[in-house]
């Protein structure tokens, strides 16, 4: 559970949008968006706890069609910061953009479930007018370059629900793809048939497809649970992608930022750790490089680091054109890059004396400020409010019955 203290009036409401909005009023955030829709670059100094996702969350809610990446610390980082806004933002797809392999050049060692999700990313971002995307990602996810965008479309069909298709060549294209055909699909890779039935598990989408043709022509299209094999969602279309993980050993590779639109918004944590980050692996790939050439009598079997890496000056030149947000403690950016100062303390810890707490609280609302508690479950809040009623029946709070990963208190007017 969380709380959150803020110097706004009394009446803010328990309801997400209430929440979100006594703070898209604040001066300084709406100095952050304004700054965002000018496409100026700018750091965000004194953010504290799930302050940051907020201050993201708003700036998306702002700028609905703009495509946003953000850049955390490392894997666990990410994912709270994900998890936060999936929270805050709720029926809006938020994507995540994990690494692949465990250890460079060691092709074998790759997190399958990993290598969905960034297939799922890369067509997302090349087969639609990308508008309001949000992808939540880390440096370890950005040393490896990917799939070309032309190699990407090059090996992508696409099925739509009233179009004709020819059964026998989609299940040849599959078994180009490198598709194996199984009784019932339970992983990407897999292809089943049933008479006019058709279920594929794309490299594109977390749920496989369903295709139900009548006759030649695609009558359904649907996702569906691999596990209980129901229905979960009816499609217009259907994209079909092999496993760009092995393309990628053939094919070009390029930055993932050249997916993205120039007008994309970038959000990093810290881009100097980052840097380094890209740099450390890369010399580890480099040394693993000089190994697999020396043990094959120098015949490059693999391709050079340079062709699958990115390099720290790679990167710095491939993020050169996007309007960039620095909002973690330490800032790299120089020249006219305009800061905004907030001024977020951490959550002050009480441990476990509600009295102490009760006595802060109390200070709060005499000083002004209105006191959230929030949690994903809410037998949490029930439990907080039977202890804080105990103590201070007249306790002025309220609740919101969603999760984030830390409190703070906001200290900004």
């Amino acid at each position: 559970m969380a709380l959150a203290d803020t110097q706004q009036d009394k009446d803010t409401g328990l309801e997400l949008e209430g929440f979100l909005g006594s703070f898209q009023q604040d001066s300084l955030v709406q100095a952050v968006t304004t700054l965002l829709k000018a496409g100026k670059p700018c750091q965000l100094k004194g953010l504290t706890g799930s302050m940051d996702a907020i201050v993201a969350a708003i700036a998306s809610k702002q700028m609905p069609s703009a495509n946003m990446v953000f850049v955390l610390h490392d894997y666990e980082e990410a994912s709270y910061f994900f998890n936060d806004l999936q929270n805050l933002l709720p029926g809006k797809e938020i994507r995540f953009f994990p690494s692949s392999y465990k250890k460079p050049y060691r092709f074998e060692e790759v997190e399958n479930a990993n290598v969905l999700l960034r297939a799922e990313v890369l067509n997302s971002l090349n087969t639609r007018t990308a508008s309001g995307e949000l992808v939540i990602t880390y440096p370890d996810a950005l040393t490896e370059k990917v799939i070309n965008k032309r190699s990407l479309l090059e090996n992508t069909f696409s099925a739509k629900v009233g179009e004709r298709l020819d059964m026998d060549f989609l299940i040849e294209l599959l078994r180009e793809y490198d598709f194996e055909k199984e009784d019932f699909v339970y992983e990407a890779g897999q292809y089943a048939v049933r008479g006019g039935i058709l279920d594929i598990f794309s490299y594109a989408h977390e749920l496989p497809y369903r295709l139900e043709l009548f006759g030649d022509e695609i009558e359904n299209i649907r996702t569906f649970d691999p596990l209980t094999q129901l229905s979960v969602e009816e499609k217009q279309y259907a994209s079909i992608i092999p496993n760009v993980q092995n393309k990628l050993l053939q094919e070009v590779r390029e930055s993932v930022f050249e997916f993205i639109a120039d007008t994309t918004v970038l959000w990093f944590k810290d881009i100097q750790a980052t840097k380094d980050i890209l740099d450390k692996y890369f010399t580890s790939a480099a040394q693993d490089f000089e190994q697999i050439l020396k043990v094959s009598g120098n015949t490059q079997v693999v391709k050079q680091p340079s062709d699958l890496f990115e390099s720290a000056s790679s990167f710095k030149s491939s993020i050169k054109p996007f309007t960039k947000v620095e909002f973690g403690n330490r800032f790299y950016l120089g020249g006219q890059t305009d800061r905004v100062e907030f001024s977020v303390k951490p959550q002050p810890s009480f441990q476990k004396n509600f009295n102490l707490l009760v006595e802060d609280l109390d200070q709060k609302d005499l000083s002004g400020y209105q006191t959230v508690f929030v949690a994903g479950a809410q037998k949490q809040l029930n439990r907080i409010r039977t202890i804080l009623e105990e103590i201070d029946p007249q306790l002025n709070y309220q609740e919101l019955n969603i999760a984030l990963r830390s409190g703070f208190v906001d200290e900004g007017s």
